[in-house]
């Protein structure tokens, strides 16, 4: 039986929040109008499951900044700024729902943060716990599918996660019961879920490498994979449309990155409408950042919002915000989300995430046995880039926060 507090949370999480879509779907709020309220309520599931622990909190009266890692600094940095961002965000008088609850995402983890880092508790850490934590998440991917519910997003990821896992420990036959739901499941999901399946097996591929030859051959063989793929992009993704409907959700995305490869992005056409979108969203996050020295510094402040009914034409993101098309909160690229709340400072968290994942990624390479220090890196490197075309995932995970907390702990 898994009986470790914090994958009991993944999976009461999971169900929780299918339980959630599956409600909300007999209401009038659907597509992206309904993610705020799927939030909330999980928010409320998170505060609940953690409530003892959080209760239990004490603040000690002397810190040793020298012995703080890095991870920490990271994390407490981001909710203590998050904290001076709301002044910020109040003088800017940005919305006080956003303002509030861009503050509680970041506060919120910082809990979880603390509280999974003091428990003290190791984690089970041989091939049986895995196995059953794999069938586990199998069995609801399978209940997805059997009864046409929407898959969380959490729950394609940690099955990538565990794909990973059971082919580095070569058991094939969990592999078997993974991929057929997973990949039945991802043909209806974005293109980001594609892409952190993609960055798992170039992880693997270096992996297996590392058996055979040095560091630096590893490193090259990895950079000539890379220039290989970008060489032949356009043969690789019009390979992919063989097998995959350009009906479908990712069978669109795949179609139109072949076709922006082959003749460019031409704005004026719909077709091309989340793209060029997130290039007009950088384009105006640029400009209010660089409108005087305070923006640049602090950036707009927590619940910042941009005019979209003048900028934007994605009918899909303007009648879905929650306070209308004027105040468009939700910016998707990560380096610009973070650069549009927090200015200079948010480039800083961007860059310190960017460095704690790539420490992960090496930890992931070097590690073999301990399944534990793998589960958790390879989480974080993957919904790192999962997030990275749609921000607000990142900070609005509890798994994120507790990812960040069991990477720093020497007995996971």
């Amino acid at each position: 039986m898994i009986n470790n507090n914090k994958y009991w949370f993944i999976i009461t999480f999971l169900s929780f929040e299918i339980l959630l879509t599956l409600l909300f779907s007999f209401s009038d709020i659907g597509g992206f109008s309904l993610t705020p309220y799927i939030r909330l309520g999980l928010i409320a599931f998170t505060v609940l499951f953690f409530a003892t622990d959080i209760l239990k909190i004490t603040i000690p009266l002397t810190i040793n900044f020298t012995k703080i890692p890095y991870v920490n600094l990271f994390v407490y940095g981001w909710v203590l700024f998050a904290g001076l961002s709301i002044l910020i965000g109040l003088f800017n008088k940005n919305p006080p729902l956003y303002i509030i609850t861009d503050f509680i995402y970041t506060f919120l983890g910082a809990l979880l943060f603390y509280v999974t880092t003091k428990n003290k508790k190791i984690t089970e850490n041989n091939t049986t716990f895995y196995i059953k934590l794999s069938r586990v998440l199998c069995f609801i991917a399978v209940c997805c599918i059997i009864f046409n519910l929407k898959a969380p997003a959490l729950l394609l990821v940690l099955m990538v996660v565990l794909l990973y896992l059971n082919l580095l420990k070569n058991r094939f036959l969990d592999v078997l019961l993974l991929v057929i739901p997973y990949f039945a499941l991802v043909i209806s999901s974005n293109r980001s879920q594609l892409i952190v399946f993609l960055l798992m097996i170039f992880i693997l591929f270096l992996k297996k490498f590392r058996y055979f030859f040095t560091k630096k051959s590893v490193l090259a063989i990895g950079i000539g994979a890379i220039s290989i793929i970008v060489l032949l992009k356009e043969q690789l993704l019009n390979f992919a449309l063989l097998f995959v409907d350009k009906k479908s959700n990712i069978g669109f995305r795949i179609n139109q990155l072949s076709i922006i490869f082959k003749e460019g992005i031409d704005y004026s056409n719909p077709f091309f409408v989340s793209i060029s979108q997130r290039i007009v969203e950088a384009e105006t996050v640029m400009n209010y950042w660089t409108q005087n020295i305070l923006s640049f510094v602090f950036g707009m402040g927590s619940g910042a919002t941009i005019d979209g009914s003048s900028v934007f034409s994605d009918g899909s993101v303007l009648n879905s915000a929650l306070l209308g098309s004027g105040k468009i909160h939700n910016i998707h690229l990560l380096p610009f989300s973070l650069i549009f709340r927090y200015g200079f400072i948010g480039l800083l968290l961007f860059i310190l995430i960017t460095y704690i994942v790539y420490q992960s990624f090496i930890k992931v390479l070097n590690e073999s046995a301990d399944s534990s220090i793998i589960f958790w890196n390879l989480f974080l490197i993957l919904w790192f880039f999962f997030s990275v075309p749609a921000a607000s995932f990142l900070w609005s995970m509890p798994v994120f926060w507790i990812s960040l907390s069991m990477i720093t702990k020497k007995n996971l």
